[in-house]
């Protein structure tokens, strides 16, 4: 009988879990340890936030060629602050040593000129509305206080000019 129950032992100890060690090079104080992401994730994160942020860009471009002079203004003082929030992610970026991924490979799709206003503030909120979620998703990887404080300031920005849109709408 004991020799069974030590099979049975045997066969319980293949399935219990064992935890993956550390990654190599990594210690205690390393955000890395804690789960936090890597420069390299990092940079990654805002090449593609800034991809995202040209296409904020022409978006709201394509808003003010096609609505009417108040909604225009409106949305000119948007386009301004996306571009603005390019310099500051190149800025981000060339401080991290991401210099030499800035350049951008492609152009960033533009809405056709032939929408209706309503289709293109549609895609404008919808691609406001990913970058907010990007960029709330990314805070929580994110070890440095400095630039999670910047990307608290994006997302806020981001939220209200959803908001905006949608009023643009009704």
């Amino acid at each position: 009988m004991r020799k069974a129950r030590l099979g049975q032992q045997a066969d319980l100890d293949d399935t219990t879990q064992h935890f993956a060690s550390s990654p190599r090079r990594t210690n205690v104080g390393d955000p890395r340890y804690l789960g936090y992401w890597s420069k390299e994730e990092i940079l990654h994160f805002l090449k593609e936030l800034l991809e995202s942020e040209r296409i904020g860009v022409t978006a709201y471009a394509a808003i003010g060629r096609t609505a009417d002079s108040q909604v225009a203004d409106l949305a000119f003082e948007s386009e301004l602050a996306q571009a603005a929030i390019c310099i500051l992610l190149k800025k981000e970026m060339a401080a991290r040593g991401g210099a030499n991924i800035i350049r951008r490979k492609r152009a960033p799709p533009v809405p056709n000129s032939d929408c209706s206003l309503g289709r293109t503030i549609g895609f404008a909120s919808r691609n406001q509305a990913r970058l907010a979620d990007m960029i709330e998703e990314a805070v929580l990887n994110i070890f440095d206080s400095k630039l999670n404080a910047k990307l608290m300031y994006l997302l806020l920005l981001h939220r209200k000019q959803v908001e905006q849109l949608e009023t643009f709408v009704t």
